[in-house]
């Protein structure tokens, strides 16, 4: 079991866009993780998506996840499915407890070993491939819901144990928990007509964060993002708003800034330096908008968090 914390250095993912980073080993593509709030920049997971599929379970406090446009609270004792490649969020709810939160994040193709097995394709891929299916909440009063958080907490208690055959008990685990998935999903879940402009929406944002996470570090523009996902700059501003609640440079200097905190936490570079390295123009103007997310200067900042 890992506890997940923000990444740091040069060419990894710091967990807000599609991530780098591989759950588990190529072996194994699952990992357990015991989630600290406290670890992240604002204490948010910020917007991410990752190609595996990903169960969690509240063990204190309350969290918002944002799935797409739809944000549901998750209360301790909870918890929530996230697709593969679904655009998802987290974040404490104002005002209640402090949370820790354990998510499972595994690759489909462990459920059934490979695409061409029986299993995959007809339990696993039809999930995994519906448009229409980004995630839901997971509580106490459904009983096959509640059946796969109890089977999430047996897995987050296992993981810290890591005793030998683990790997064993995890995926015996994994099918329980996939076929009490799989056998609701048909009469509860599906919806009846597939919400394709929210596909459209969450593909064309998708293209232009991947744009801002590669290019954040000079200076770009609203029409170079929109022209990312090949529209014009009116949509880029309502997908924007649709999808993340967000202006586009909202989004964009709000990424510079998580970099800038990276780096004043974990190198000795100047401010100035880190300034521009995080693709702000002017000195003045970075210590401004520091000040207005972190009610301090870059230079107080460093001295207390480091």
């Amino acid at each position: 079991m890992e506890e997940k914390k923000p990444l740091r250095g040069e060419g990894v993912s710091i967990q807000q866009y599609r991530e780098n980073i591989a759950h588990g080993t190529p072996q194994f593509p699952m990992q357990v993780y015991k989630n600290d709030f406290d670890w992240y920049t604002n204490h948010i997971i910020d917007w991410h998506w990752h190609p595996e599929i990903e169960f969690a379970v509240v063990l204190k406090g309350s969290v918002e996840c944002f799935i797409n446009d739809t944000c549901i609270q998750v209360n301790e004792g909870e918890g929530f499915f996230i697709n593969s490649n679904t655009m998802h969020m987290e974040r404490p709810v104002e005002g209640a407890e402090k949370p820790l939160m354990t998510t499972v994040c595994f690759m489909p193709d462990l459920i059934g070993d490979s695409g061409a097995e029986l299993i995959y394709q007809k339990f696993v891929r039809p999930i995994v491939t519906d448009p229409a299916l980004k995630g839901m909440k997971l509580v106490q009063g459904v009983e096959w819901q509640k059946k796969i958080l109890s089977i999430v907490v047996e897995i987050f208690r296992i993981s810290e144990q890591s005793s030998w055959g683990y790997e064993l008990k995890f995926r015996n685990l994994l099918g329980e928990l996939w076929y009490n998935l799989s056998l609701n999903l048909g009469k509860d879940l599906r919806a009846p007509e597939l919400n394709r402009t929210a596909t459209v929406n969450e593909n064309r944002l998708k293209e232009m964060l991947t744009f801002i996470h590669t290019n954040y570090q000079r200076e770009i523009s609203v029409d170079e993002i929109a022209k990312a996902a090949n529209i014009s700059k009116s949509e880029c501003f309502r997908c924007f708003r649709r999808m993340i609640g967000k202006k586009p440079v909202t989004y964009l200097n709000e990424h510079r800034l998580k970099h800038a905190v990276n780096l004043l936490i974990s190198t000795d570079k100047q401010i100035t330096e880190i300034c521009f390295a995080c693709g702000f123009n002017h000195i003045s103007y970075f210590g401004k908008i520091f000040k207005q997310y972190y009610a301090m200067t870059p230079k107080q900042f460093r001295k207390e968090n480091t």
